[in-house]
């Protein structure tokens, strides 16, 4: 009896294979159903996803997963799939487009709602310091400016505030960042 080799394959391409079996699609067909079954397809772009798609494609026809519709080769060629090959056993692999709360043996998996709702909680404190460091700076520039006679203390305190509006804004953006990772966009 025949062992059967462990062939890696993003389970997401290959879903989206199995459903179309029958039909033969082609690289931009088959990048467009991935990239609309990924939680935030705006921040993929479709030129890098079309080239992993079909690196990914070609790795499955060299593992007679795939065959080419009718032979066809070069731009817009369509493949068909044949469905998992006796001799290999498809395995996960990670994909660098789904989200690392897609793979069950990640950290971000094994989040609570609670952490969720501290981070969105979170978020929107610093989006209201934000807004509101961004008036004080604002209000600083524009008496500064009405009234240049003002001592240069209040210079200091716009630079101060505007410096912090700096530092507010990564650690907005750092609370987004890891929210949109974990497959909770803002």
């Amino acid at each position: 009896m025949h062992d059967k080799k462990p062939f890696l394959v993003d389970r997401l391409l290959i879903l989206i294979l199995e459903k179309s079996a029958g039909s033969a699609l082609s690289t931009t067909e088959i990048r467009d159903l991935y990239g609309r079954q990924l939680s935030v397809p705006e921040k993929v772009g479709n030129s890098a996803l079309r080239k992993y798609i079909y690196r990914e494609l070609l790795r499955l026809e060299g593992a007679n997963v795939l065959e080419r519709y009718k032979g066809a080769t070069g731009r817009g060629c369509k493949f068909h799939y044949l469905g998992e090959p006796a001799d290999k056993s498809f395995e996960d692999k990670s994909s660098p487009y789904t989200p690392t709360i897609l793979h069950a043996n990640t950290e971000a998996a094994t989040l609570d709602e609670g952490t969720i709702r501290y981070l969105k909680d979170e978020l929107a404190q610093r989006k209201v310091e934000l807004i509101s460091s961004i008036g004080e700076s604002e209000e600083y520039q524009r008496l500064f400016n009405k009234f240049p006679a003002l001592p240069i203390a209040i210079r200091s305190q716009y630079l101060e505030s505007r410096d912090r509006s700096s530092k507010l804004l990564g650690q907005l953006r750092a609370v987004e960042n890891i929210l949109t990772e974990i497959g909770r966009p803002v």
